[in-house]
């Protein structure tokens, strides 16, 4: 009786861009021993949910034209896919952490190169959450350099940012100025226990921007 080979996890690529996607097959192609090519993606829209998914997802952040963030979508395919590997350029905080609340099993910055992905890929098919260096670690664990903002402070951020007045944010939000200024109060606070520097709602909008909360 013939042994079967032993069967290789599969790798698929969602990723906008077309150097990114033939980097990553290419780095698997070098390790046919371990791993399988599968399937390559540009958008959230080429994706087959029905279908059965990868061993592995190698996953970008942003997507499409004007770089959508793809959070939204994130549920959905750890749910088709084994592992979903975040491999992105993204050095915020914020959206890297609520990818990892949201629930995928790896980071790989795109700066730390496609053998150490492929590393990430390996120990998140063991079972380990793993980040491909300690600036992806620290990204999401330091919680002392990027205070937590509720969702009204950011939706006021937001409006802020927009270019409109603290009246016409609190208009727009159904609440009195008084109130836009305290939650800009907490924003400050939050930002200078951190030690970080603020001056100015300026400073707020800026900082907030920093960390990828707005």
């Amino acid at each position: 009786m013939t042994d079967q080979p032993e069967r290789r996890p599969s790798v698929d690529v969602l990723d906008n861009q077309q150097v990114v996607r033939d980097g990553v097959l290419a780095a698997i192609a070098r390790h046919p021993d371990e791993l399988a090519c599968g399937a390559a993606y540009a958008s959230i829209d080429e994706v087959d949910l029905a279908a059965p998914g990868p061993d592995v997802l190698v996953l970008d952040l942003y997507l499409g034209r004007d770089d959508e963030s793809v959070l939204e979508h994130v549920p959905a395919l750890t749910a088709w896919a084994g592992v979903v590997v975040l491999h992105t350029a993204e050095e915020k905080p914020v959206p890297l952490r609520r990818a990892v609340a949201l629930g995928v099993h790896g980071i790989a910055l795109k700066n730390d190169g496609t053998e150490t992905l492929l590393d990430v890929v390996r120990r998140s098919l063991a079972g380990e959450f793993v980040c491909s260096s300690v600036l992806a670690e620290a990204l999401i664990s330091d919680q002392t350099t990027t205070p937590r903002l509720t969702a009204r402070e950011v939706e006021v951020l937001s409006n802020l940012r927009d270019g409109l007045t603290q009246r016409q944010v609190g208009s727009r939000l159904h609440v009195a100025e008084e109130t836009v200024r305290a939650h800009l109060k907490s924003v400050r606070a939050k930002y200078m226990e951190a030690e970080r520097e603020v001056t100015n709602t300026g400073s707020l909008v800026r900082e907030a921007g920093r960390d990828g909360w707005i």
